[in-house]
């Protein structure tokens, strides 16, 4: 008995696969409201990046898709592991599936904290990453040179102009 369900198209295949996406994500957040965990993507620690006198553009490079942790502005669409939340990311989220099997993506667009990233621009194109298992993905890095000082806070370097550190601190759970 074939309890696979049949396809006509790859746009209906695709809208599947967000849908088991989705409906995943949405279980686990409810098992994690129920038992007071916390599913949803960390938030980039400044207020206002594009301020820090301190950070350095680099061009595009890969970088690992297991180390972008969080986002600057879309913590409500997606959860820690770039799931969609939402119904109405199912079109963008099909279309940006289709590109990469077509043209490819343009760079996301990344803010590294220590070993972290954190996406500005790109988030459905992580998303799909997460989904196919890829490991690497082609990014605009924003760095923010810091110190580790171990898995959740982060002391960044000196800034030149100013003599002070700054201390960094959130949840990478």
């Amino acid at each position: 008995m074939n309890i696979q369900p049949s396809f006509t198209n790859m746009r209906s295949h695709l809208s599947y696969q967000f849908s088991a996406l989705r409906r995943h994500a949405l279980r686990e957040l409810l098992w994690a409201k129920l038992s007071g965990r916390k599913t949803n993507l960390a938030v980039f620690p400044e207020e206002a990046p594009e301020k820090s006198p301190n950070r350095r553009f680099f061009s595009v490079q890969e970088i690992p898709v297991n180390q972008i942790i969080g986002t600057l502005n879309r913590q409500s669409d997606f959860d820690r592991r770039f799931r969609p939340l939402n119904k109405y990311l199912q079109d963008r989220w099909v279309n940006t599936y289709l590109a990469l099997q077509g043209e490819g993506w343009e760079p996301i667009l990344a803010h590294k904290v220590g070993e972290n990233y954190y996406v500005e621009d790109g988030h459905h194109r992580v998303s799909v990453a997460q989904a196919l298992g890829l490991a690497f993905i082609q990014a605009k890095v924003w760095e923010y040179p810091c110190l580790a000082k171990g898995p959740t806070t982060c002391v960044p370097d000196e800034a030149p102009d100013r003599g002070s550190i700054k201390v960094y601190a959130w949840a990478t759970d």
